[in-house]
């Protein structure tokens, strides 16, 4: 799924841990604190007194992370560390996937209660500085033009592979081929990503310009980032068509891969189990049906 600017500041726990090397996690982790507070100043201008009213609601927030959900984080990559040692079949990179929305939309659900109080509390300085923001993006709209998809998919195609290396390690020739023709079958969906995340932030704008309450406020991003209610059935479509052609990638890939390859995944995957752990003030790994 495409994620907007705004996404990216409601979610940024989920980006932080996301891109974060193995070593780094439980810093990155630690200082999400700074991280949130700096997205939130950018994107809506905050000044001392609404900062100072939301940093308590900030602590309660990660507090929660830290105790409901980063056992699903250590549970998902639990489960991967030994899918990886047994095999990657497509039966198994379903149940992971799967276990990986249901983590998707707890985070989302989080960063919303987290955001909708600071957004209903944000006034006109607030609103025009995030819509100055939202604005900017809306200037870089996605073009149709061949060479414009052609460009995206190669684009794709190396983020991909940066990605898959992070992971294993130096690719062959075999497996960087593999993963150019999953990208190139990819539907190209950027132009209606681009219409849709517009339609939803407008909608966000009237609501916050005319005084949405806090209730309404999370509902409407509730349905947006969690539930992707009013979906265009044709994205509704490329959804599953993208997760079907990341599952044949990843099966693909595993029965592909070296014993050094093998080593190099574990280690990351085992990694990551681990400091999702060790960050747990109660240790303890959520309850999964990928076994």
């Amino acid at each position: 799924m495409s994620m907007t600017p705004l996404t990216r500041w409601l979610l940024v726990l989920t980006t932080v841990l996301a891109v974060a090397s193995c070593s780094a996690v439980r810093v990155a982790y630690l200082g999400a604190d700074f991280f949130l507070r700096q997205y939130a100043e950018d994107y809506l201008n905050l000044d001392a007194d609404l900062l100072a009213d939301w940093r308590p609601q900030l602590a309660e927030a990660l507090a929660r992370h830290r105790a409901e959900e980063l056992p699903y984080l250590a549970r998902f990559f639990d489960t991967a560390l030994r899918g990886a040692e047994q095999g990657l079949d497509r039966a198994r990179v379903e149940c992971l996937h799967g276990q990986a929305l249901v983590i998707y939309q707890r985070h989302a659900r989080l960063a919303v209660d987290l955001a909708a109080p600071l957004l209903a509390a944000s006034g006109p300085e607030q609103l025009r500085a995030l819509e100055a923001r939202l604005r900017e993006d809306w200037e870089d709209e996605t073009s149709s033009d061949p060479k414009a998809v052609a460009r995206r998919e190669r684009k794709r195609a190396e983020r991909y592979a940066d990605a898959t290396q992070w992971w294993l390690g130096g690719l062959t020739p075999r497996q960087e081929a593999l993963i150019q023709a999953a990208t190139a079958a990819m539907p190209d969906t950027a132009a209606a990503w681009s219409t849709y995340r517009r339609t939803r932030q407008e909608g966000l704008l009237h609501l916050l310009r005319r005084g949405g309450r806090e209730d309404e406020i999370r509902a409407y991003l509730t349905a947006w980032l969690v539930d992707h209610r009013d979906l265009p059935p044709s994205l509704d479509e490329a959804r599953h068509k993208l997760r079907d052609a990341v599952v044949d990638l990843v099966v693909r890939l595993d029965q592909s891969l070296s014993p050094e390859q093998e080593a190099q995944f574990q280690r990351r995957l085992r990694g990551l189990r681990d400091d999702f752990l060790a960050l747990q003030p109660r240790p303890r790994l959520a309850v999964a049906n990928c076994d």
